[in-house]
């Protein structure tokens, strides 16, 4: 069987992991201040989940410091896509590595897997028991030892932006029924059944949300990105990226040149761009006998999903041969991601506590370039902490992976 990495697929998880740290980095340290709020969740309270185009162009085009900060604001805000990414190269490792090992026993597989999210997961959760500050800093308050428990239990986060953990893990928990299916059925017919599944789910319990709660216009099953807090709102994603797997274990090249076909490069971009638009506002303020049509949230991501895959596939397939040290970094990056992703609340507090990163009435190139040089020495700091949280995974859980071995053995 193939055992070669997929080296653009690798530095994708690698970009995806610096993008969603952009985002966070963004709007818990320079938009909420730059528009004169306290934090992030009473901004968001005005700006609410869907919201505006707007919102991307808080500055007229009137002077080289109002473009720059505006196409700052542009990326880093666009930097929850990073999640849709890494659900794609989700399912697509664990459909891949199932593949390439068809005769080990699912036990043994799945054994695996979760000894690579668990004990990560376990020891992060500690320090955020041990040290409420870490959390609270974050949470503004809203965690309590109701969400403690709901997190336990795989429907709520501890650890500041670990949600994506949740759905996740449910995958995991699901992988077998979700490989007999793919195995089962075409490409085709995997791709679209989980696409009108997902589309189903969302929108019922999104039309919950919104009309169960229309004095708050909030959604309170879930939220607008993980909506009922169950992983069929990402099915589509992951499923994608298990009939790539699929493709890509029979024929690599088939796959290599269906992601760089022009055709479907432009659908990407279209993909994209409906998919954004799908989060506004206009997409989401239908009503019918005064029943509100979350619409375009029922369908955003799975548009998102689809679109920003191709795109950076491409864009970092080109880097790979213009760049062999943005590989490397990247790529690198690929093999901390999950540990980037869960001690980013860290790095943000660092970043909070001890530098500046906005001052008000300066001009505002002064504020882009400090933006940008404290963003890259807050993924400085992120890549510190994972390393060290990986050696110390690594070095809790080795002996129970040792044990768990030998009593596998012992029972065969």
């Amino acid at each position: 069987m193939k055992s070669n990495r997929f080296k653009e697929l690798d530095m994708m998880r690698g970009f995806a992991a610096c993008w969603v740290l952009g985002i966070h980095y963004w709007s818990y340290n320079i938009i909420p201040p730059f528009f004169g709020y306290t934090n992030f969740l009473e901004y968001l309270k005005v700006v609410g989940p869907a919201s505006t185009l707007a919102k991307f162009f808080p500055l007229p085009f009137n002077g080289v410091g109002n473009i720059v900060f505006d196409l700052l604001n542009i990326f880093f805000l666009l930097g929850y896509q990073g999640v849709h990414i890494f659900f794609i190269l989700s399912g697509f490792g664990l459909a891949y590595s199932r593949i390439l090992k068809p005769d080990e026993s699912w036990i043994t597989f799945m054994k695996k897997k979760f000894f690579r999210l668990y004990p990560t997961y376990w020891i992060l959760l500690v320090v955020s028991l041990i040290i409420p500050r870490l959390r609270s800093d974050l949470f503004f308050g809203y965690f309590d030892w109701f969400s403690l428990w709901r997190s336990l239990i795989i429907l709520d986060k501890a650890i500041p932006f670990s949600w994506f953990m949740f759905p996740l893990i449910q995958f995991y928990l699901c992988f077998l029924l979700l490989f007999k299916f793919l195995q089962k059925y075409s490409v085709s017919q995997f791709i679209w059944t989980s696409l009108l599944i997902k589309l189903t789910y969302t929108f019922l319990i999104l039309m919950v949300g919104f009309n169960l709660s229309l004095q708050q216009k909030k959604i309170i099953i879930g939220d607008f990105g993980y909506p009922g807090y169950l992983a069929i709102s990402r099915l589509f994603e992951f499923c994608l990226g298990m009939a790539m797997a699929k493709v890509y274990a029979t024929n690599p090249n088939l796959l290599i040149n269906y992601l760089t076909k022009p055709i479907t490069i432009i659908l990407a971009i279209i993909c994209e761009l409906v998919g954004i638009m799908g989060s506004l506002k206009f997409a989401n303020n239908l009503k019918i006998l005064g029943v509100n049509f979350p619409l375009g949230l029922s369908f955003y991501d799975a548009f998102i999903g689809f679109g920003i895959f191709v795109i950076v596939f491409n864009v970092c397939r080109k880097l790979s041969k213009l760049s062999d040290l943005t590989t490397r970094f990247l790529t690198g990056l690929s093999h901390i991601s999950y540990e980037l992703y869960l001690t980013q609340f860290i790095g943000l507090i660092i970043i909070k506590k001890f530098f500046i990163v906005l001052v008000q009435g300066e001009p505002l190139l002064l504020s882009a370039g400090r933006a940008i040089l404290v963003y890259v020495l807050m993924i400085q700091i992120c890549i510190a902490i994972a390393f060290l949280l990986q050696y110390l995974t690594n070095s809790i859980a080795s002996p129970f992976r040792l044990a768990m071995g030998s009593f596998s053995s012992g029972i065969k």
